[in-house]
């Protein structure tokens, strides 16, 4: 989706974005860096000013870096407009819809801005967790009509998921791989489903840790730093709560456990629910399951862990460890019961809603992790991982250790990962 010239003219390419909030900057300011003019609309004028003066500060501080030319400054700044209206849309060639997480409220917006639009122009969501299936109950032309959802800080991370509703067409589909490619992201595919790729495998990660703590198995420094140490992950998932938010991150895992039907895997943890409720939310109140007043961090949340001389190891999990090169410890335990959760969910995906190539995508550029799932798996060889993820299962009441069917088929086909060039993906030898 390049600028087109006649002669000395060039057409402008409209984009229009609907909510100024944190998404909603986010996409304007991506999109006029990408040589798109931004129609930005929001409840009034002066809510898409104040947004639009956080970008000027953005890129301000970028050419005082020296990371963004004056020249290249001054034309993304002059490419921001500010929408007094619906009727400014008119002439978009995309709209995305980035208001609240509100189901109604998306709606309404939505055939507003349908009824401006030209009868080719997209509209898209940038919806998190709601069904693209209801969000387009109600258009007039759902063909039209597709998710594309951003991450935040949206000009920082490189993934876009594109979810298509019931009746996107494939067309739409193009047009919304051709625009996150112009903006620099890499699109994943996914079918409609609650969560969709990234939300939905980023459940087991803190569900998992919050269950070890639960249980007393570990206090949530040990917990951190095991996936830090062990897995490599840059944060540790109780540093990632306080990041994100404990309520935010509560309201996502609501949204799939009542999505999914209420499956025990997928459950709310007690612990977060009671912080929440205290108003204890992480870093934006200072205090969550760390208390931010000092630097570095205190622990906020005591557990007593239970003694760690009842604690042996079991042989699936050893062969796990051994194969990884990893210590055949708690630490190292922990850090295969998170990843075992996290890896049976992304088959479940895999086989349901996005290419296990995507899953994995999703999984590093929207979460940041060190590895795919998938790819861990296939390294580690899916018969290691069946025989781990069958000796969790035999203590686990909630089912998150069931085998996923297409772990068990991979392996019943000799599929088993790098070993025999073809797994959850496929390899050389």
């Amino acid at each position: 989706m390049n600028n087109e010239s006649v002669g000395q003219v060039t057409t402008e390419r409209i984009v229009g974005v609907i909510g100024a909030g944190t998404m909603g900057a986010g996409i304007a300011h991506i999109a006029a860096q990408s040589g798109f003019v931004v129609e930005t609309l929001d409840s009034s004028p002066d809510v898409v000013r104040k947004a639009y003066d956080g970008i000027r500060e953005r890129v301000d501080s970028q050419v005082q870096k020296g990371r963004l030319p004056q020249h290249e400054r001054d034309a993304i700044v002059g490419r921001l407009r500010v929408a007094e209206g619906f009727g400014c849309l008119k002439g978009a060639e995309l709209v995305i819809e980035a208001a609240p997480e509100d189901l109604a409220l998306k709606r309404k917006v939505l055939a507003e801005a349908e009824g401006v639009l030209d009868n080719g122009a997209v509209l898209a969501t940038n919806t998190s967790s709601l069904s693209i299936a209801k969000l387009s109950e109600g258009l007039r032309r759902p063909e039209r009509f597709i998710g594309i959802h951003f991450f935040n800080p949206a000009p920082v991370m490189n993934l876009t998921e594109l979810i298509r509703g019931p009746q996107t067409s494939d067309h739409t589909l193009t047009l919304a791989v051709a625009f996150s490619n112009a903006l620099g992201k890499t699109p994943i595919k996914v079918k409609d489903s609650p969560g969709f790729v990234v939300n939905r495998v980023a459940r087991p990660f803190y569900l998992e840790a919050l269950s070890l703590l639960e249980s007393g198995f570990a206090d949530v420094r040990t917990i951190d730093a095991a996936m830090r140490e062990v897995g490599g992950y840059r944060m540790g998932p109780f540093e990632l709560l306080d990041l994100i938010g404990l309520d935010v991150n509560l309201a996502v895992t609501t949204s799939v456990y009542e999505g999914f039907n209420r499956p025990a895997r997928f459950a709310p943890s007690a612990i977060q629910k009671r912080l929440v409720e205290q108003g204890r939310l992480g870093r934006k109140t200072g205090r969550g399951f760390y208390d931010y007043s000092s630097n570095p961090p205190a622990i906020a949340f005591e557990t007593s862990a239970r003694s760690a001389d009842a604690w042996t190891p079991g042989a699936a999990f050893a062969q796990f460890a051994n194969v990884l090169g990893k210590p055949v410890d708690r630490a190292a335990y922990i850090y295969a019961r998170i990843v075992a959760a996290v890896i049976n969910e992304a088959a479940r995906a895999a086989e349901t809603i996005a290419l296990p190539r995507d899953v994995d995508l999703g999984a590093k550029l929207g979460l940041n992790f060190p590895e795919g799932p998938m790819e861990l798996a296939d390294f580690a060889g899916l018969d290691v991982v069946l025989k781990l993820m069958q000796e969790l299962h035999a203590s686990d009441a909630a089912g998150r250790y069931e085998p996923a069917p297409l772990l068990i088929q991979r392996v019943q086909e000799g599929k088993l990962g790098e070993k025999s060039a073809c797994g959850f993906l496929r390899h050389s030898l």
